[in-house]
């Protein structure tokens, strides 16, 4: 790939992460938009080499005058965008008689209003680069049930935005398509309060693993080299497409004899 102009969303932490170094290993120039400056200076002490390589930006995807300033920045300095990867998300367990209206509500307003507000704002910058990608980070949840109802239904209307914006943004030149991972190894559920101890991370990880045909769960480069992949040239009659990328966790399947 040329050098290009590159927006990730929740690019502090986890998938972002990943996501933006990678492509910035490749050159490319890569903004990085987190709503906590906490995160970012973990982000840059846990891996220094990051300071620099990063362009990191302190915005929240779900209010709209912090989208209309990564806006202003990214057209004065570069007056044109290559790709966004929409990874900035927040989950929080619970069923219907769980879960709380505030806790939906920030669910619906972070991982899909905030999508939709930010390609919807970006999208006169994304016209000027003729052939730009987007790339919205949903979840299995988002194909099956999960264990959080505001997730699941999050996830699921994002994937319905990938495919709505397939085709509403083709004839601009415009790629959008999803990857969906399994479970990841990242901060989401410390941050989140779904687990409190390192000893209740690992118990869950391992259930999980004995769930995953490949018996693992991910890595954040197993998910940032299929975003890069998309992100490339080399995926330019890919659009409206929902990746799965989860050791074949979605395969699960009891009457699949087991090998353990």
């Amino acid at each position: 790939m040329s050098k290009k102009v590159f927006l990730i969303t929740g690019g502090s932490s986890g998938i972002g992460l990943a996501a933006g170094e990678a492509l910035a290993n490749e050159g490319h120039h890569v903004i990085s938009m987190s709503r906590s400056m906490e995160k970012v200076e973990r982000a840059i002490k846990e891996q220094p080499e990051l300071n620099g390589k990063l362009d990191f930006i302190t915005a929240d995807v779900s209010k709209r005058e912090d989208i209309e300033k990564v806006h202003r920045y990214i057209d004065e300095k570069f007056g044109v965008l290559y790709g966004i990867v929409n990874s900035a998300g927040v989950i929080a367990v619970g069923s219907l008689e769980t879960v709380g209206i505030e806790d939906w509500q920030q669910m619906m307003d972070v991982n899909l209003t905030g999508p939709f507000m930010l390609v919807k704002t970006m999208l006169p910058l994304l016209r000027k680069a003729n052939g730009a990608s987007i790339v919205n980070i949903s979840s299995i949840a988002g194909l099956r049930p999960g264990t959080s109802i505001a997730y699941s239904v999050s996830k699921a209307g994002l994937d319905m935005l990938t495919r709505f914006l397939a085709g509403d943004l083709g004839p601009y030149n415009i790629r959008v398509n999803s990857v969906n991972p399994g479970l990841v190894r990242t901060n989401i559920h410390f941050d989140n309060n779904i687990v409190q101890t390192k000893e209740q991370y690992e118990e869950m990880v391992e259930k999980a693993r004995l769930r995953h045909p490949l018996r693992r769960i991910g890595r954040t480069d197993d998910i940032a080299s299929i975003i890069r992949f998309l992100m490339s040239d080399e995926s330019s009659w890919i659009s409206g497409a929902i990746i799965p990328v989860d050791g074949g966790v979605t395969q699960e399947n009891n009457f699949i004899p087991r090998k353990d």
